[in-house]
């Protein structure tokens, strides 16, 4: 393994991608360089090969909504948007995660399809059913949870539709709410503040929380103790929650966009992120219906056993082998 670093504060990643990486490249003939984020080095000595997730940095509808327009965030943006669109371009083959993300790169950019190749992603061996009653216990008084609550994830990426779900949530009937609280892990607090005000706009202040700071391994025990898992994103290139849901036997409820049927399959109930209605009747449905709870958790388990690590490495050295 060899490290190369960035030279300036302010231009260390570029100067690393474009100065340092090819040097490197050149002096260890290195015979397939791969990029497993957007951006790479534009001027390389052999093939290159690029992970593109999604098409979200070329949607600004979908952009994170930072709201500095200093300088250095300028650059940073201006690098981040121009430099992928010609990586990609030059790539002699990209790796994508859904066929999803895949129709979004060949169209968006012009790719031809035969020069993208799908390698699925996989939840974590931390992700796992637990029958320990103990340990699910002792995940609800870590994080003060009832007996049952419906688990989410936020982050700073408005994406994430987390105002559309508080929504959705206080649509629920009361004595659902009062039964079945709603726990957002925040992986950013940067929309907290936003969420907060539409909780308590809704006066929903003693049935929502918030959990931060949780770790892969706390998470799993969160999935495991929850009644149900919504996943209500507005845009996925895959959507690795869902299948670390299902890994640990919660009934999922998804949106029905972009990579997520392609991902959950038939292991989900689906509703429009855009209709916080249809969003509500399908948690209602799913709180009130324990067949369709166990087999959907049935489902989930067996359709998340179809997606390996081991997979995506074999099919990723393809691709080495194909670009070199």
């Amino acid at each position: 393994m060899r490290i190369v670093s960035g030279i300036t504060p302010l231009f260390g990643v570029p100067w690393r991608e474009q100065v340092e990486l090819p040097r490197q490249v050149r002096k260890d003939q290195v015979d397939v360089f791969h990029s497993p984020c957007l951006t790479a080095p534009l001027n390389l000595s052999c093939p290159l090969v690029i992970t593109v997730h999604d098409m979200i940095w070329a949607s600004r509808e979908f952009f994170t909504g930072n709201n500095s327009w200093s300088i250095k965030r300028r650059l940073i943006d201006w690098y981040d948007y121009l430099v992928p669109k010609n990586a990609i371009q030059k790539a002699k083959a990209i790796i994508t995660v859904s066929h999803a993300s895949k129709a979004g790169i060949v169209a968006g950019l012009g790719i031809h399809p035969d020069k993208v190749f799908v390698t699925y992603e996989a939840a974590g061996f931390a992700f796992r059913r637990s029958g320990n009653p103990e340990q699910l216990g002792s995940i609800r008084q870590k994080y003060d949870l009832p007996s049952s609550y419906i688990l989410a994830l936020g982050s700073a990426d408005p994406r994430k539709n987390i105002k559309s779900l508080i929504h959705a949530y206080g649509l629920l009937p009361e004595r659902l709410r009062e039964k079945h609280k709603l726990a957002i892990v925040w992986t950013h607090p940067f929309l907290a503040e936003d969420v907060s005000r539409l909780i308590k706009e809704f006066g929903l202040m003693q049935n929502v929380g918030f959990l931060l700071q949780v770790s892969n391994e706390d998470l799993a025990l969160l999935y495991n103790a929850a009644t149900l898992f919504v996943f209500p994103s507005r845009y996925e290139g895959f959507g690795l929650p869902l299948l670390e849901a299902m890994s640990c036997g919660v009934p999922v409820i998804a949106a029905d966009n972009s990579s997520i049927p392609e991902i959950a399959g038939d292991a989900a109930l689906y509703f429009d992120a855009l209709d916080p209605q249809t969003m509500t009747e399908a948690m209602v449905r799913m709180l009130g219906d324990d067949e369709l709870k166990t087999g959907l958790v049935a489902k989930g388990l067996a359709h998340t056993s179809t997606f390996s690590w081991e997979r995506c490495a074999r099919e990723t050295v393809q691709v080495y082998k194909q670009a070199a």
